[in-house]
């Protein structure tokens, strides 16, 4: 049996722009733009269990966020992302509540490398292995000033390579154990290399859809995300997700900020 582990390490406050693209390119940062166009929408990272191994997704929010503002740009990154987290709601404080500890967790893949996706990391220290796409580390070098790079700091993230499969939007993909019980899935766009991982099992599966898409609205909508670095394969990867959404197969599609994706664990 495999089980997922759907947590919420607190959530992020934004405006309307990041989760739904909108023509005005600042928008994005939140200047000059009143509080009637922020959400606050939960940030996500989970658990696989695999009778091969613990396998996470994400890192979610550092607690250390309930007493700090993120200072980076002079301000503008809290601005633009602010976490909003207690103490107890970190990755960590996650783990202990099924009676995990990190040095319980196999691989810690990290869908991109984005803030609110890397953060916890600190709280995770003594995981086997961490692990996000070659062109996710490239990215993270070559659009320095979108990253926080001292989030991992200390941290030996080391590159798998999707192979040619001819699953998903671009027909990449990496298949953790070898058995199609957990796949990562090329879904680019928001970075050149996010991911989104299916979890199969008894014939139905369950897409954790990272940021490739925002909210179920997003999908019924064919909505891409307000940051892209390629805005065609943005569109190919909500495609995708939406295809996955009206298969009878799917049990669900979880993005990693969807307010009404609340924590549960499913059992395929």
């Amino acid at each position: 049996m495999i089980r997922v582990h759907i947590f919420h390490t607190g959530s992020v406050r934004v405006d309307r722009a990041i989760p739904y693209h909108e023509s005005n390119p600042l928008a994005v940062t939140g200047l000059f733009r009143g509080n009637d166009k922020k959400l606050v929408l939960p940030v996500s990272c989970y658990l696989i269990e695999h009778p091969s191994g613990l396998v996470m997704i994400d890192s979610g929010w550092d607690t250390k966020w309930a007493d700090e503002k993120p200072s980076r740009y002079f301000g503008l990154l809290n601005s633009m992302s602010t976490p909003l987290i207690g103490k107890d709601e970190g990755a960590d404080s996650c783990l202990a509540s099924l009676g995990y500890s990190p040095s319980d967790i196999e691989y810690l893949f990290l869908s991109h490398m984005d803030f609110d996706h890397t953060s916890g990391l600190r709280l995770l220290r003594g995981v086997r292995n961490i692990m996000a796409s070659r062109e996710e580390l490239e990215d993270s070098r070559k659009y320095f000033y979108r990253y926080v790079e001292s989030d991992w700091d200390g941290f030996d993230i080391r590159p798998f390579d999707y192979v040619d499969s001819g699953v998903g939007p671009v027909g990449r993909s990496h298949d953790v154990f070898g058995d199609g019980k957990i796949v990562l899935v090329s879904t680019p766009g928001h970075s050149h290399g996010h991911f989104s991982a299916v979890i199969s099992g008894g014939g139905k599966y369950v897409v954790l859809a990272g940021d490739s898409v925002y909210t179920q609205r997003s999908i019924k909508e064919r909505i891409i995300p307000g940051f892209t670095v390629d805005r065609a394969l943005a569109e190919k990867s909500v495609d995708w997700i939406r295809s996955c959404s009206e298969d009878g197969n799917c049990i669900l599609v979880a993005p990693d900020h969807d307010p009404s994706i609340e924590p549960q664990t499913i059992e395929l």
